[in-house]
């Protein structure tokens, strides 16, 4: 004896329930993804008053990870890069931050090397070397220069 009034079968519901499941999970998650905003900051710029270093500032964050970046460019043509991860996460994750500087038509990108962060923690990194093409332009990267730094995980 049937103890419901649907007229189907226990396997019908069943596929129905399943793919009624199937339906719904792929519509939430494409709405979670479709509303994720992006987190990157606009990069200040701040010229030294001796005119000697430039230095761009900005904070981004990927998938948990935040943190805030200093990418400083000197007359003579070194560079650095220090920068700051937060992981919000409970697992490791590894970081590292590019930068890319740009002025009139050249461009060159720099990047620390990787480093782990492990979960709810804070660690900072840094790099530092000689760029020919900045020391030989840098009288137009003060002018006109730009930069994009971002946070780049795994």
């Amino acid at each position: 004896m049937r103890l419901d009034n649907t007229r189907t079968s226990g396997q019908a519901r069943s596929r129905r329930g399943l793919a009624l499941l199937i339906a719904s999970g792929a519509a939430l998650g494409s709405l979670m993804v479709g509303t994720i905003p992006a987190q990157a900051n606009d990069t200040t710029k701040e010229v030294s008053a001796d005119g000697q270093s430039i230095t761009f500032s900005t904070s981004d964050s990927s998938r948990n990870v935040s943190g805030s970046v200093s990418f400083v460019v000197n007359a003579d043509g070194n560079w650095s890069i220090t920068g700051t991860a937060h992981n919000s996460n409970l697992l490791v994750r590894t970081f590292h931050w590019t930068c890319d500087l740009t002025w009139d038509a050249a461009e060159v990108s720099h990047a620390t090397a990787k480093k782990a962060v492990p979960g709810k923690k804070t660690r900072t990194i840094s790099s530092a070397a000689y760029d020919p093409d900045i020391q030989g332009d840098f009288a137009a990267i003060a002018d006109h220069g730009r930069a994009d730094c971002d946070i780049v995980i795994g």
